[in-house]
């Protein structure tokens, strides 16, 4: 448990940014004696709230305290943020060495730029994702601007470092916030419709050493927003080595431009050429998207290229013979009918 004066530090802090400290506080911090959970003396705001108080607070309460608690004491640090002075905001985050912290202070500095309106705030902390020589260090760099707009941000600032870099650190756990970040960004900020992170996501996966990451980038990032230009260089992926990133492009075409019919036709031979049966699996469903009922000619001349995945292909014939007008709803009825279907070849244990 945070003790007390602590978490008063990070209350009197957020106190300009909130306009009241008498904030709804986690089960964890309802014991708090009420002269704690009631603080309004701002008078003793600048002795409590210097900076280095308020990190040990933060480092305290991130280390002991549950998942709920870390949470509040986070959002504490963001709404401080907003009226701390800015070089020892920027000096902190530069210097921190734990990663609980770097990552909430991070954020912190995030929250800061984007009502500042200035992404050069964040150069301190895109310098240690990118620099730092602790790779725990760097992934909670990266793992900061997650869902902050940090694909605009970095394009502001010129692409010095972008998520095509990052993504090329050795260490996996580096990758992977990469491919969280993007993903996040682009579900939670720009709601899956925006050209500039789509365009940032075909250059992770296409510039990506790790086949798992760019094949989770390409499966989870539309490409309704793509150029031609993206599109063709994912197509060019359904070629590659690992058969993770075949299939991850196979699944992000589904998403693409209908176009002049050369992505379906992309697939279609990929589809005639490949022998992993995800691959061949991930082809089925992106030609289903691609197309939805109209595709029912082209999934019907398959049938026998591959004989172990003609149970698959007829669920998917099954399915947009429906005539169901929206892509969720597809995908989500040939689901119900794969379990269906599985649960009924399951044998019975005796």
């Amino acid at each position: 448990m945070l003790r007390p004066a602590l978490l008063a530090t990070l209350l009197l802090a957020a106190a300009p940014a909130r306009g009241d400290v008498a904030a709804d506080l986690p089960p964890d911090v309802a014991d708090l004696p009420p002269d704690v959970a009631d603080l309004d003396d701002r008078a003793a705001a600048p002795a409590l709230c210097a900076l280095p108080a308020m990190l040990d607070a933060a480092r305290a309460g991130l280390a002991d305290g549950s998942d709920a608690y870390r949470r509040y004491l986070a959002a504490l640090l963001q709404e401080a943020a907003l009226t701390l002075p800015e070089a020892d905001l920027l000096d902190a985050v530069a210097s921190e060495r734990d990663p609980a912290l770097l990552e909430v202070l991070g954020r912190a500095l995030a929250t800061r730029a984007s009502h500042a309106e200035d992404p050069g705030l964040l150069q301190p902390l895109l310098d240690r994702a990118a620099l730092d020589g602790d790779p725990a260090l760097r992934a909670a760099a990266v793992r900061a601007l997650r869902a902050t707009g940090s694909v605009e941000a970095m394009a502001a600032l010129g692409g010095g470092v972008d998520y095509a870099l990052l993504v090329q650190d050795p260490v996996p756990e580096v990758r992977a916030a990469v491919a969280d970040n993007l993903i996040a960004e682009n579900r939670d900020v720009y709601g899956g419709r925006d050209a500039r992170l789509t365009a940032a996501a075909v250059e992770v996966a296409t510039a990506a050493t790790d086949g798992q990451v760019a094949a989770r980038v390409l499966a989870e990032i539309p490409l309704d927003t793509a150029t031609p230009d993206a599109v063709a260089a994912v197509t060019a992926a359904l070629a590659a080595d690992d058969p993770a990133r075949r299939a991850g492009a196979a699944l992000a075409l589904g998403s693409a431009p209908p176009g002049d019919g050369a992505t379906a036709r992309a697939l279609v031979a990929r589809y005639h050429r490949d022998d992993d049966a995800t691959v061949r699996a991930a082809i089925l469903r992106a030609l289903a998207r691609l197309g939805q009922a109209s595709a029912i000619p082209t999934l019907r001349a398959l049938r026998g290229v591959a004989p172990a995945l003609d149970p698959e292909l007829d669920l998917w014939l099954d399915v947009l013979g429906l005539e169901l007008q929206e892509w969720h709803l597809i995908l989500r009825e040939k689901l119900r009918r794969a379990a269906r279907a599985a649960q009924h070849d399951t044998p019975d244990t005796p």
